[in-house]
């Protein structure tokens, strides 16, 4: 960083010049001054001029504060407008003194300029009021702000100053300090080499002398910042650092000193404890301090009494603002300290709020919507877990009603399928005793006795045979989803149905024509529907002449599937009865319950499928479809 030096033989220079240049005018613009400064007093509705003259940088966090209070408060509670005028000397930062060449350039400046108040802040810009007022502005009432107490009580009792010094409490930070380190061994002072520092650095020398014999002190002046932080860092938390301010350092660079308190506080071992408010939020821990808006409201009331042309105190020095304990609690939670230990009343920002503190009500809403949202899944649950018990309930029951239905096919088959099973049992007999007979007249050929057990063989086997298909179709079992073949299912309900066919004297007509005939299902089930319906054309055609007492059951392929019909040749249906024929105890039959039909669809619709009655010129035909079951090795696309 490059320094900035005052050139102070160069600016006297100019400024000595300026005043050559202007001498011949500055008697006239001082006596004019003087006429201005001792006219009476403008009227309510006429503005006031004040003068701020700063022996720093007037633009300093401290100074920005104490200003904005104060023109604030004067707004409040004066009745005039004001119009606000700056002088900065800044001798504090570099050194040097203001003389009489900046004397007379600020008489030409303000030479027809009417001040009706001056504001003198830190003690270069009094000493320079005092030294050439005569010469400036010989009545106007001034007002010092920020200067020592011991050089507000120097000032002579003549001048007609007033204002507020500035307490510094070091002696109250080094209690915070303790208190929140009461184990602490060490105190780091860290300072700069300006004349500001300089009086800072007197400050807290004085309040150390207490605790010289308990913690050892070192006092780092005028390092760098980045030596300073350097030194820091290798601090532990056992220590306590003091940091006064650093306008300047040994090497003459200038800084700023809340700048420098941000760099040193993130490197520093150990917390950083200050006396002036605006390094809160800046990386000090805490400190006892006095509040700057306060101040600003203070000075901004001697202001107003100097521009009424009230008389000031008597003294000359009014009380400064107490100090009071702030702390930055992000500093406290990153070295572990207490806040507790704090002294009481002390106040404490940057506090970070628990997130279910900060956002209470939020987190409240949450809370409530999630218990809504698991009482809302949990009902929902249970109403899954109530309906899947109807489901399986109901398919239960629709279980058991197929079997009752198939019960009570089988008892209309009765007749027919004992007659069936008859003759092979009758041809088993006549050639078991054909077989006695040879044996008891004392003859057995051996090709005789061979065609005879053969007889007896296949006969066996066709009753068997028989049995086999009806105990399939009454036994109650599981519902099954396999490939299965539609032809072969015809097949079975067929053989199942010619004893009733030929009991009946109607003639079973079957056209296997389907070549994709597979689908997926329960063969039994489906056989069940065919039977039903092969019934209901028996029953149709047995009134009729021999010649249409026929039933034909043909397989076939469709676009969407594989298709059974089962027609007869029959009365028919009539037309307002289609739409009904497939509802629940709906019958045309005399004596009938009117279940077979419906019980029919629902078994194809279990099985993704359709059933439809179709009218036919002679007699009805059920159509029942049936998607085709998908193929079981896909192959796999070309590439």
């Amino acid at each position: 960083m490059t320094p900035l030096r005052c050139p102070i033989p160069l600016l006297a220079r100019l400024w000595l010049l300026v005043a050559l240049c202007v001498m011949h005018i500055a008697p006239a613009a001082v006596a004019a001054q003087g006429d201005a400064a001792s006219a009476p007093a403008r009227g309510p509705g006429e503005t006031a001029q004040v003068l701020v003259i700063t022996g720093s940088d007037p633009y300093l966090p401290a100074f920005v504060s104490i200003d904005a209070a104060m023109r604030a408060a004067v707004v409040q509670r004066h009745q005039r407008s004001v119009v606000w005028l700056h002088e900065s000397i800044d001798t504090i930062r570099l050194g040097g003194s203001a003389g009489p060449e900046l004397a007379d350039l600020l008489a030409q400046k303000y030479a027809n300029i009417r001040i009706d108040a001056i504001v003198l802040v830190t003690e270069p810009a009094v000493d320079f009021f005092l030294r050439y007022r005569d010469r400036l502005w010989p009545k106007v009432t001034a007002v010092y702000n920020f200067v020592l107490p011991q050089f507000a009580r120097q000032l002579p009792r003549d001048a007609g100053l007033s204002g507020i010094p500035a307490e510094i409490d070091f002696a109250g930070a080094l209690r915070i300090a303790f208190a929140l380190q009461p184990r602490a061994r060490r105190i780091a002072v860290v300072g700069g080499v300006s004349l500001f520092d300089e009086m800072q650095l007197k400050g807290a020398r004085a309040a150390l002398l207490p605790y010289s014999e308990r913690v050892q002190v070192e006092f780092m002046v005028g390092l760098s910042p980045q030596t300073a932080a350097e030194r820091l860092a290798r601090e532990t938390p056992d220590t306590i650092v003091l940091y006064v301010s650093l306008f300047r350092d040994a090497g003459g660079n200038v800084h700023l000193p809340r700048d420098v308190l941000q760099r040193l506080s993130a490197a520093s071992g150990a917390p950083v404890y200050g006396v002036f408010d605006t390094y809160i939020g800046y990386g000090l821990a805490a400190g006892a301090m006095e509040s700057f808006s306060e101040r600003g409201e203070r000075v901004a009331d001697l202001l107003v009494r100097a521009l009424d042309g009230r008389p000031m105190s008597n003294t000359g020095i009014e009380p400064a603002p107490p100090s009071k304990c702030l702390a930055d609690g992000r500093q406290l939670k990153r070295f572990g300290l207490n806040a507790q230990a704090l002294p009481a009343g002390c106040e404490v920002r940057f506090v970070e709020v628990p997130f279910l503190q900060r956002y209470w009500w939020q987190s409240v809403g949450v809370v409530l919507a999630l218990v809504a949202q698991s009482a809302l899944i949990a009902a929902l649950l249970w109403q899954r877990r109530r309906r899947r018990a109807a489901e399986l309930s109901l398919q239960a029951q629709r279980a058991q009603l197929l079997h009752a239905s198939r019960l009570a096919v089988a008892g209309e088959l009765t007749a027919s399928i004992a007659h069936e099973i008859n003759q092979p049992l009758a041809a088993i007999l006549s050639n078991a005793e054909a077989a006695e007979t040879m044996l008891e007249a004392g003859r057995l050929p051996h090709d005789e006795l061979v065609q005879i057990l053969g007889d007896i063989r296949r006969d066996d086997l066709r009753a068997s045979e028989v049995i086999k298909r009806l105990r399939t179709l009454l036994a109650g079992h599981d519902v099954e989803r396999r490939r299965f073949s539609l032809n072969d299912a015809v097949g079975d309900s067929a053989a199942l149905l010619r004893a009733e066919a030929r009991r009946r004297a109607v003639a079973i007509e079957q056209a296997l024509l389907a070549q994709r005939a597979e689908v997926l299902g329960d063969p039994v089930q489906i056989q069940q529907v065919i039977i039903n319906l092969c019934l209901n054309a028996f029953e149709a055609s047995e009134k009729l002449p021999q010649d249409r007492r026929r039933v034909r059951i043909e397989t076939s392929d469709t676009p969407t599937g594989v298709q059974i019909s089962v027609r007869d040749f029959g009365d028919g249906i009539a037309e307002a009865d289609l739409p009904r024929v497939f509802d629940s105890f709906f019958s045309t039959k005399r004596g009938g319950m009117g279940l077979g039909l419906a019980i029919a669809r629902t078994i194809v619709e279990a099985h993704g499928g359709t059933i439809e009655a179709a009218p036919c010129d002679v007699g009805a035909e059920f159509r029942v479809l049936l998607p085709t079951a998908p193929a079981s090795d896909t192959p796999e696309p070309p590439r």
